[in-house]
């Protein structure tokens, strides 16, 4: 196999072909592969026909992945079979489309905010692979924003008071802007408010990057409406067009980011239209992460 690289944007996201991710492949791919992602921060790789146990394994590879906890938040209306993968479906157990205000279209709106995966919890993800499994004929594109590029652009002014600031995640706030009976019991406990810095360092390639998004709730030690305020302005500065890719869906399309370093968010599709994603997360790193499932680690 020979793998090539070739930068989709300016700033970040490259695509990846000469491999078969569903196959076995060596360690020099994997390091080509791992190194890619820290340079570029996102990676595409088409015709990669997925099934969730292939993409378990190679994802694996990467890093321990996240699994999920009961209920909403494990997709359960989705008919789960491995807890490692979340079915980011329209598609309910019955094959039928979700209809408008049903519980499974009010749980989708959220991805149509920029966000980061995981932000919510003590340990967020490191990064994300949703693998395409049923796209519609038009809409439903994913972009992404590189929060690193915006970083750097930033005023010293706001780069020095972020570097210094603490942000609350809350799950419970991102979801109660949709609806206010969206999570469970069993998940408003599992999931409490938690605290992460408002800049993150790439341990590889020291770049720092803005780190906000739809979860982060407010800002410790500074009022409320302010640190809102404050999370709105960097939300919008990195989400400008020239931080910005629009990636377009292809059949078995995979598509890795790194949740420290970019946002994203989905775009509108029509209703009537099907739109099948099963996404992988690759764990944070700490011992003892209460979301990881250790046994499928590779």
């Amino acid at each position: 196999m020979t793998v090539e690289i070739k930068r989709l944007h300016p700033h970040f996201f490259a695509e990846v072909s000469g491999v078969d991710l569903t196959q076995s492949f060596g360690p020099e791919i994997l390091t080509e592969i791992q190194e890619a992602f820290a340079q570029h921060s996102v990676l595409l790789f088409r015709d990669q026909a997925f099934d969730d146990v292939s993409q378990i394994a190679f994802t694996s590879r990467i890093g321990p992945l996240e699994r999920n906890i009961g209920g909403t938040l494990s997709s359960a209306k989705f008919g789960n079979e491995h807890p490692e993968i979340s079915k980011l479906s329209n598609v309910g157990s019955d094959g039928k489309t979700f209809e408008n205000g049903s519980d499974g279209a009010e749980f989708l709106k959220g991805n149509s905010s920029w966000h980061t995966d995981s932000s919510f919890k003590v340990i967020p993800a490191l990064g994300s692979a949703l693998s395409a499994r049923v796209v519609p004929p038009k809409g439903g594109e994913t972009q992404y924003c590189d929060m690193r590029a915006a970083y750097d652009v930033l005023d010293e002014e706001t780069k020095t008071l972020i570097e210094k600031s603490t942000a609350v995640h809350s799950f419970l706030y991102s979801s109660g802007k949709i609806s206010a009976n969206i999570l469970t019991d069993e998940e408003k406990e599992a999931l409490p408010p938690v605290e992460h810095p408002m800049v993150r360092v790439h341990p590889q390639t020291k770049r720092r990057a803005i780190y906000a998004g739809r979860h982060a709730s407010h800002i410790l030690g500074m009022p409320e409406a302010e640190g809102r305020s404050l999370i709105a302005k960097l939300n919008d500065f990195a989400t400008q067009p020239e931080f910005v890719h629009t990636h377009k869906w292809q059949a078995n399309d995979l598509v890795m980011w790194d949740n420290r370093m970019v946002m994203h968010r989905g775009r509108p599709y029509e209703a009537r239209y099907k739109r099948i994603m099963h996404r992988t997360t690759i764990a944070g790193e700490a011992q003892n992460n209460p979301w990881v499932t250790q046994d499928k680690v590779a």
